[in-house]
């Protein structure tokens, strides 16, 4: 599957890219499992966006314009857009 990942405020900053595709294997997976992804190829994003295994609580998850997701774990699945922001970046 391909999912679209953009960043606005400081993990934009943090990535020094406005989007990138992540493709992989599975039909679907956790919302939570990407950003890992998302950490592990961007060390800076994960030293900074990061709470362990989680995203930081100043920073949320948006599926495709519809849900929000911080804590919580969503799914997403081949096509889908993950915009992850700093919670004041729309602001």
């Amino acid at each position: 599957m391909k999912i679209k990942i953009e960043y606005f405020g400081i993990p934009r900053q943090r990535v020094g890219i406005a989007s990138e595709i992540y493709e992989f294997e599975q039909e679907e997976m956790g919302i939570q499992d990407v950003i890992r992804a998302v950490a592990q190829k961007h060390p800076a994003f994960e030293k900074h966006c990061m709470d362990g295994n989680t995203i930081n609580r100043h920073l949320t998850v948006n599926l495709n314009g519809n849900q929000f997701f911080q804590t919580e774990d969503g799914t997403a699945r081949d096509g889908d857009a993950l915009l992850i922001l700093s919670m004041d970046a729309g602001g």
